[in-house]
Parts: structure tokens; sequence; C-alpha cells
């Protein structure tokens, strides 16, 4: 059985790990909303582009069952 009390001075430890993590990631949370801000630019029209939708493919002359593997 383990000792209660290093139970509990590992589960302070965990705590004060994790404290330090999210404070390292709140200080660099801004920084990368900012970065993703600035790199994300809209994507012109597909009209803009020159793009076309694929045309629909005719249907298949075989039969109709599925194949399984």
């Amino acid at each position: 059985m383990k000792n209660i009390y290093e139970v509990l001075r590992q589960k302070e430890a965990d705590i004060e790990r994790l404290k330090k993590e999210l404070q390292a990631l709140r200080a660099v949370a801004p920084l990368l909303e900012e970065e993703v801000l600035t790199e994300v630019q809209p994507a012109p029209p597909p009209s803009a582009r020159g793009y076309t939708a694929p045309q629909p493919r005719p249907a298949a002359a075989t039969s109709t069952k599925p194949v399984w593997p």
C-alpha cells in the first residue's frame, strides 16, 4: 500500500506542473492567435479563379450489385 503523504506530495507536484503549463499556454495563445489571423486570407470565389464544377459521371452500364472484397 502506498504512503498517503507520498501520494499527496505527488498530486501537489502534478498540480504545480499543470499550473506552470497553463501559465505558459496563456502567454503563448494571444501570439498564436495573431499569427493565425494574419496568415489566413479569404480565398477568392470560385468564379474569380476560373473554376468550373466537376461534371457528373454517366451511370455505369454494369450490374448494380455491390462488390464485396
